[in-house]
Protein backbone atom coordinates (compact mmCIF):
# COMPACT_ATOMS: atom_id res chain seq x y z
CA UNK A 1 0.00 0.00 0.00
CA UNK A 2 1.49 3.12 -0.81
CA UNK A 3 2.23 5.95 1.45
CA UNK A 4 -0.96 8.32 0.60
CA UNK A 5 -3.08 5.84 0.91
CA UNK A 6 -2.16 4.71 4.05
CA UNK A 7 -2.40 8.57 5.21
CA UNK A 8 -6.05 8.86 3.71
CA UNK A 9 -7.15 6.07 5.82
CA UNK A 10 -5.02 7.30 8.94
CA UNK A 11 -6.99 11.08 8.04
CA UNK A 12 -10.50 9.36 7.61
CA UNK A 13 -9.88 7.64 11.47
CA UNK A 14 -8.38 11.21 12.74
CA UNK A 15 -11.84 12.61 11.92
CA UNK A 16 -14.21 9.32 13.06
CA UNK A 17 -12.33 9.72 16.29
CA UNK A 18 -12.81 13.56 16.35
CA UNK A 19 -15.40 15.59 17.94
CA UNK A 20 -17.88 15.38 14.88
CA UNK A 21 -16.99 11.88 14.58
CA UNK A 22 -18.69 9.07 15.29
CA UNK A 23 -19.80 7.94 19.01
CA UNK A 24 -18.76 4.38 18.51
CA UNK A 25 -15.18 5.23 17.28
CA UNK A 26 -15.04 7.63 19.69
CA UNK A 27 -14.51 5.34 22.85
CA UNK A 28 -12.64 2.39 20.98
CA UNK A 29 -9.61 1.26 23.28
CA UNK A 30 -6.71 -0.30 21.96
CA UNK A 31 -8.13 -3.63 23.24
CA UNK A 32 -11.42 -3.43 21.83
CA UNK A 33 -10.03 -2.78 18.21
CA UNK A 34 -7.46 -5.51 18.78
CA UNK A 35 -9.96 -8.05 19.60
CA UNK A 36 -11.50 -6.99 16.34
CA UNK A 37 -8.84 -7.61 14.29
CA UNK A 38 -8.55 -11.41 14.74
CA UNK A 39 -12.23 -11.51 14.08
CA UNK A 40 -11.41 -9.54 11.13
CA UNK A 41 -8.31 -11.96 10.24
CA UNK A 42 -10.57 -15.15 10.80
CA UNK A 43 -13.33 -13.51 8.30
CA UNK A 44 -10.50 -12.86 5.60
CA UNK A 45 -9.39 -16.78 5.88
CA UNK A 46 -12.52 -17.99 5.52
CA UNK A 47 -13.06 -15.93 2.69
CA UNK A 48 -9.89 -17.19 1.31
CA UNK A 49 -10.91 -20.82 1.74
CA UNK A 50 -13.91 -20.25 -0.15
CA UNK A 51 -12.02 -18.86 -3.14
CA UNK A 52 -14.51 -15.79 -2.87
CA UNK A 53 -11.90 -13.01 -5.26
CA UNK A 54 -14.02 -10.18 -4.39
CA UNK A 55 -14.74 -11.41 -0.45
CA UNK A 56 -11.53 -11.72 -0.12
CA UNK A 57 -10.00 -7.94 -1.66
CA UNK A 58 -12.90 -6.91 0.67
CA UNK A 59 -11.79 -8.41 3.68
CA UNK A 60 -8.29 -7.88 3.01
CA UNK A 61 -9.84 -3.88 3.50
CA UNK A 62 -11.01 -4.53 6.48
CA UNK A 63 -7.92 -6.15 8.08
CA UNK A 64 -5.86 -3.36 7.05
CA UNK A 65 -8.44 -0.65 7.98
CA UNK A 66 -8.19 -2.60 11.85
CA UNK A 67 -4.75 -2.23 11.71
CA UNK A 68 -4.23 0.91 10.80
CA UNK A 69 -7.04 2.65 13.59
CA UNK A 70 -5.63 0.05 15.98
CA UNK A 71 -2.23 1.70 15.48
CA UNK A 72 -4.05 5.35 15.76
CA UNK A 73 -5.15 4.44 18.79
CA UNK A 74 -2.04 3.07 20.16
CA UNK A 75 -0.26 6.38 19.09
CA UNK A 76 -2.68 7.90 21.57
CA UNK A 77 -0.58 6.01 23.97
CA UNK A 78 2.96 6.46 22.75
CA UNK A 79 2.94 9.08 20.27
CA UNK A 80 6.10 8.18 19.55
CA UNK A 81 5.23 5.20 17.65
CA UNK A 82 5.42 5.64 13.68
CA UNK A 83 4.90 3.68 10.98
CA UNK A 84 8.42 4.64 9.58
CA UNK A 85 9.57 3.28 12.88
CA UNK A 86 7.39 -0.24 13.30
CA UNK A 87 7.84 -1.10 9.66
CA UNK A 88 11.85 -0.59 9.99
CA UNK A 89 12.03 -2.78 12.89
CA UNK A 90 10.12 -5.57 11.40
CA UNK A 91 12.69 -5.29 8.64
CA UNK A 92 15.25 -5.71 10.43
CA UNK A 93 13.42 -8.64 12.56
CA UNK A 94 12.91 -10.84 10.14
CA UNK A 95 15.83 -10.28 8.15
CA UNK A 96 18.09 -11.47 11.39
CA UNK A 97 15.87 -14.67 11.99
CA UNK A 98 16.44 -15.70 8.28
CA UNK A 99 20.48 -15.84 8.45
CA UNK A 100 20.14 -18.72 5.66
CA UNK A 101 19.35 -16.08 3.56
CA UNK A 102 21.15 -13.36 4.23
CA UNK A 103 23.74 -14.59 6.09
CA UNK A 104 26.15 -17.82 5.97
CA UNK A 105 24.18 -20.33 7.56
CA UNK A 106 22.44 -23.07 5.41
CA UNK A 107 19.19 -24.13 5.24
CA UNK A 108 18.33 -27.05 2.68
CA UNK A 109 14.58 -27.93 3.75
CA UNK A 110 11.84 -26.33 5.42
CA UNK A 111 12.77 -27.95 8.70
CA UNK A 112 16.60 -26.33 9.04
CA UNK A 113 15.16 -22.70 7.69
CA UNK A 114 12.39 -23.12 11.11
CA UNK A 115 15.08 -24.38 13.25
CA UNK A 116 17.36 -21.16 12.40
CA UNK A 117 14.46 -19.16 12.84
CA UNK A 118 13.41 -20.41 16.46
CA UNK A 119 16.98 -20.36 17.53
CA UNK A 120 18.11 -16.65 16.68
CA UNK A 121 14.13 -15.97 18.73
CA UNK A 122 15.38 -17.61 21.58
CA UNK A 123 18.41 -15.36 21.39
CA UNK A 124 16.49 -12.47 21.45
CA UNK A 125 14.42 -13.35 24.25
CA UNK A 126 17.22 -14.69 26.24
CA UNK A 127 18.65 -10.58 25.65
CA UNK A 128 15.26 -8.95 26.51
CA UNK A 129 15.03 -10.94 29.81
CA UNK A 130 12.37 -13.82 28.50
CA UNK A 131 13.72 -16.81 28.33
CA UNK A 132 12.86 -17.78 32.01
CA UNK A 133 11.26 -21.11 30.69
CA UNK A 134 10.22 -22.53 27.84
CA UNK A 135 6.84 -20.93 27.92
CA UNK A 136 7.60 -17.55 28.11
CA UNK A 137 6.58 -14.87 25.74
CA UNK A 138 3.55 -17.00 25.08
CA UNK A 139 0.84 -15.11 24.88
CA UNK A 140 -2.50 -15.66 26.81
CA UNK A 141 -4.70 -14.25 24.50
CA UNK A 142 -4.72 -17.06 21.78
CA UNK A 143 -7.24 -19.22 21.57
CA UNK A 144 -6.98 -22.67 23.41
CA UNK A 145 -6.55 -24.56 20.05
CA UNK A 146 -3.46 -22.62 19.23
CA UNK A 147 -2.01 -22.35 22.71
CA UNK A 148 -2.13 -25.81 22.99
CA UNK A 149 -0.34 -26.02 19.74
CA UNK A 150 2.20 -24.23 20.29
CA UNK A 151 3.03 -25.40 23.97
CA UNK A 152 3.40 -28.69 21.99
CA UNK A 153 5.98 -27.38 19.65
CA UNK A 154 7.90 -25.53 22.16
CA UNK A 155 7.72 -29.18 23.59
CA UNK A 156 8.85 -30.60 20.90
CA UNK A 157 11.92 -28.28 20.29
CA UNK A 158 13.92 -29.68 22.61
CA UNK A 159 13.06 -33.40 22.06
CA UNK A 160 9.93 -34.08 24.26
CA UNK A 161 7.58 -35.40 21.52
CA UNK A 162 6.15 -38.69 19.87
CA UNK A 163 8.30 -41.02 17.96
CA UNK A 164 5.62 -41.72 15.79
CA UNK A 165 1.55 -41.65 15.16
CA UNK A 166 1.26 -45.05 17.02
CA UNK A 167 2.22 -43.53 20.27
CA UNK A 168 -0.43 -40.52 20.21
CA UNK A 169 -3.39 -42.58 18.93
CA UNK A 170 -2.81 -45.13 21.94
CA UNK A 171 -2.87 -41.96 24.14
CA UNK A 172 -6.21 -41.09 22.32
CA UNK A 173 -7.62 -44.09 23.26
CA UNK A 174 -5.98 -43.63 26.86
CA UNK A 175 -7.94 -40.70 27.45
CA UNK A 176 -10.99 -42.24 26.06
CA UNK A 177 -11.37 -44.68 28.23
CA UNK A 178 -10.27 -42.09 31.24
CA UNK A 179 -13.11 -40.10 29.88
CA UNK A 180 -15.48 -43.02 29.88
CA UNK A 181 -14.64 -43.68 33.38
CA UNK A 182 -15.27 -39.82 34.13
CA UNK A 183 -18.84 -39.73 32.80
CA UNK A 184 -19.41 -43.36 34.90
CA UNK A 185 -18.37 -41.73 37.78
CA UNK A 186 -20.69 -38.52 36.93
CA UNK A 187 -18.24 -36.12 38.05
CA UNK A 188 -18.04 -32.63 36.01
CA UNK A 189 -15.34 -31.74 37.17
CA UNK A 190 -13.78 -34.96 36.34
CA UNK A 191 -15.23 -35.08 33.07
CA UNK A 192 -14.63 -31.47 32.24
CA UNK A 193 -10.76 -32.49 32.95
CA UNK A 194 -10.48 -35.13 30.59
CA UNK A 195 -12.51 -33.79 27.88
CA UNK A 196 -9.71 -31.32 27.78
CA UNK A 197 -7.27 -34.16 28.00
CA UNK A 198 -8.69 -35.46 24.81
CA UNK A 199 -8.31 -32.55 23.06
CA UNK A 200 -5.15 -31.72 24.13
CA UNK A 201 -3.86 -35.50 22.99
CA UNK A 202 -6.00 -35.05 19.10
CA UNK A 203 -4.42 -31.71 19.08
CA UNK A 204 -0.87 -33.48 19.32
CA UNK A 205 -1.95 -35.71 16.55
CA UNK A 206 -2.79 -32.91 14.29
CA UNK A 207 0.03 -30.79 14.92
CA UNK A 208 2.69 -34.18 14.27
CA UNK A 209 0.78 -34.62 11.04
CA UNK A 210 1.35 -31.34 9.77
CA UNK A 211 -2.60 -30.71 9.75
CA UNK A 212 -3.86 -27.22 10.73
CA UNK A 213 -6.67 -28.15 13.32
CA UNK A 214 -8.30 -25.20 13.24
CA UNK A 215 -9.09 -25.58 9.59
CA UNK A 216 -9.51 -28.89 10.16
CA UNK A 217 -12.27 -27.87 12.61
CA UNK A 218 -13.87 -25.20 10.09
CA UNK A 219 -13.77 -27.60 7.40
CA UNK A 220 -15.69 -30.30 10.09
CA UNK A 221 -18.22 -27.42 11.12
CA UNK A 222 -18.77 -26.51 7.24
CA UNK A 223 -19.20 -30.65 6.50
CA UNK A 224 -21.89 -31.16 9.10
CA UNK A 225 -23.66 -27.70 7.53
CA UNK A 226 -24.07 -28.86 4.38
CA UNK A 227 -25.00 -32.63 5.17
CA UNK A 228 -27.79 -31.16 7.79
CA UNK A 229 -29.15 -28.64 5.18
CA UNK A 230 -29.53 -31.42 2.58
CA UNK A 231 -31.11 -33.69 4.98
CA UNK A 232 -33.64 -31.07 5.90
CA UNK A 233 -34.31 -30.71 1.80
CA UNK A 234 -34.55 -34.35 1.61
CA UNK A 235 -37.62 -34.52 4.66
CA UNK A 236 -39.25 -31.52 2.78
CA UNK A 237 -39.01 -33.37 0.13
CA UNK A 238 -40.93 -36.25 1.65
CA UNK A 239 -43.29 -33.83 2.69
CA UNK A 240 -42.21 -33.96 6.53
CA UNK A 241 -40.43 -32.04 9.46
CA UNK A 242 -37.41 -32.82 11.43
CA UNK A 243 -38.81 -31.34 14.62
CA UNK A 244 -41.65 -34.48 14.38
CA UNK A 245 -39.47 -37.02 13.73
CA UNK A 246 -37.22 -38.79 16.11
CA UNK A 247 -33.68 -39.61 16.00
CA UNK A 248 -33.57 -42.36 14.35
CA UNK A 249 -35.67 -41.13 11.31
CA UNK A 250 -33.05 -38.54 11.27
CA UNK A 251 -30.24 -40.73 11.36
CA UNK A 252 -31.81 -42.72 8.27
CA UNK A 253 -32.13 -39.07 6.18
CA UNK A 254 -28.42 -38.73 7.62
CA UNK A 255 -27.19 -41.99 6.06
CA UNK A 256 -29.08 -41.16 2.21
CA UNK A 257 -27.18 -37.68 2.40
CA UNK A 258 -23.98 -39.35 2.96
CA UNK A 259 -24.32 -41.59 0.83
CA UNK A 260 -25.49 -39.56 -2.40
CA UNK A 261 -21.98 -38.12 -1.48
Amino acid sequence: MKGDELRKLSDLIDVLRGDNGCPWDRVQKPGDILSDLIEEAYELQWAYEEHDREEVLEELGDVVFVLVFALRLIQEEYPDFTLDQITSLTYDKIKRRHPHVFGDAVANTTDEGLAHWNLVKDQENKRKGHGDNLFSKLPGTLSPMRRAEKIQKRAARIGFDWDDTSGILEKIREEIDELESAVNQKSEGLVAAEIGDLFFSVLNLSRFLNIDAEKALVGANAKFIKRFLAMEKLVAEDGRRLDDMNLEEMDGYWDRVKQGE
